[in-house]
């Protein structure tokens, strides 16, 4: 297979599950890619638990949880999105429950999986950081070469994704920084189930939280397999 075909295939695994997108059948990718790092854009390493932010609370039992694609998200009434425009959604409350929902909104909705019309506006106008170019760059590259493969018409999203957000772990939250591990679970070869945690940062900026790109736009180098959800936070039933 040629490398950047494969490199390509590998990025669209991770892409978009809370920023990792875990696509059916495909297990090969679960372990980062080994790549030098751009300067300045160190690789972030999934930390144990024992390093994690431990007294950063959020109460998510009165989430409410509905489909977007084929995974579930969730909703709060006081802490965002306060807006939904299309497959848009913005406007996350200045707290650690409003950091952790912006995370999992836009790690997901940057997804090559759901299509240009997603994937461009939110990574152009709700990220930041010296990486975001890499990444709209790494996303855009993987949309036109997976959905070549399968056939879909440009600008057409991929298809349904079948991911659970399964737990998150904080790393650090301040007013205006947000540190946070996403686990998503799905379906790997022979109905292995394959846990990923991807670390997430974002930044308070105009009044609304952003996600921090990636170093380099590849979202690999902030991703590892889990096994062993010690010192997570479990999210409740999501129906």
């Amino acid at each position: 297979m040629n490398p950047s075909l494969r490199q390509r295939r590998r990025l669209f695994v991770f892409l978009g599950v809370a920023a990792v997108l875990i696509a059916a059948g495909v297990l090969l990718a679960v372990l980062p890619a080994a790549q030098s790092s751009s300067p300045g854009s160190p690789p972030v390493p999934s930390a144990p638990a024992q390093f994690a932010d431990t007294s950063t609370k959020v109460d998510v039992d009165g989430w409410r949880w509905a489909d977007f694609n084929g995974v579930r998200l969730p909703y709060s009434g006081s802490d965002g999105p306060r807006t939904v425009v299309g497959d848009r959604a913005y406007g996350f409350a200045p707290s650690p429950a409003g950091a952790l929902l912006a995370a999992l909104h836009l790690g997901m909705r940057a997804s090559p999986r759901w299509g240009p019309a997603v994937f461009e506006p939110t990574i152009a106008k709700q990220f930041t950081g010296s990486d975001r170019p890499a990444l709209m760059r790494a996303v855009r590259a993987t949309y036109d070469s997976v959905r070549a493969v399968a056939g879909v018409a440009e600008g057409g999203p991929i298809g349904r994704a079948y991911v659970v957000e399964e737990a998150f772990r904080w790393q650090a939250y301040t007013p205006g920084l947000a540190i946070v591990d996403v686990v998503t679970a799905g379906p790997g070869r022979g109905g292995v189930t394959v846990r990923i945690s991807t670390r997430l940062q974002l930044v308070w900026r105009d009044d609304d939280w952003r996600m921090v790109a990636p170093p380099s736009g590849d979202w690999t180098r902030s991703s590892a397999p889990v096994a062993d959800l010690t010192g997570y936070t479990l999210f409740p039933d999501r129906g």
